[in-house]
């Protein structure tokens, strides 16, 4: 039988909108999650097997703390299900101009977290990830456990 009443309505399906729905519902709230095109469709932001999870959000210590603690939640959910695989740690490499103020806060957020966290030279992104060719004045931010 549908339920008529909730005590909460989450609007979005996404990563987050369904996890919040999942938080609620195990905590014993009764929760209804809308989205416009349903859960998991090709429109979503945050679906797919491309996604990324990161903790670098500039000064944003709010956010990041999030990002660490939902991380933990997510693999943990997984690892019960039985699918520790939906999650691949391959790191997260943000790539920076000399005077990037979001890249620089970034790091320094991450270092008062103790987020772990590398700053590479120019030469060492180059030397690290062949791939690049870092331009003069550029430099890299890596994020290992995204």
């Amino acid at each position: 039988m549908a339920r008529e009443n909730f005590d909460v309505c989450v609007v979005g399906a996404g990563a987050f909108g369904a996890w919040t729905a999942h938080a609620l519902s195990s905590a014993g709230r009764g929760v209804v999650l809308l989205d416009a095109y349903g859960a998991a469709n090709s429109r979503a932001s945050s679906g797919g097997e491309s996604r990324v999870i990161r903790a670098g959000y500039g000064a944003e210590e709010f956010y990041t703390r999030w990002a660490v603690r939902s991380l933990a939640l997510w693999r943990e959910l997984f690892a019960r299900s039985g699918r520790a695989e939906l999650f691949r740690r391959t790191g997260v490499l943000w790539l920076a101009r000399e005077d990037d103020g979001l890249a620089a806060d970034t790091l320094s957020t991450l270092g008062r977290l103790n987020v772990p966290a590398e700053r590479l030279s120019r030469e060492e992104l180059a030397r690290r990830f062949p791939q690049f060719d870092p331009a003069p004045g550029s430099w890299a931010l890596l994020e290992p456990e995204g």
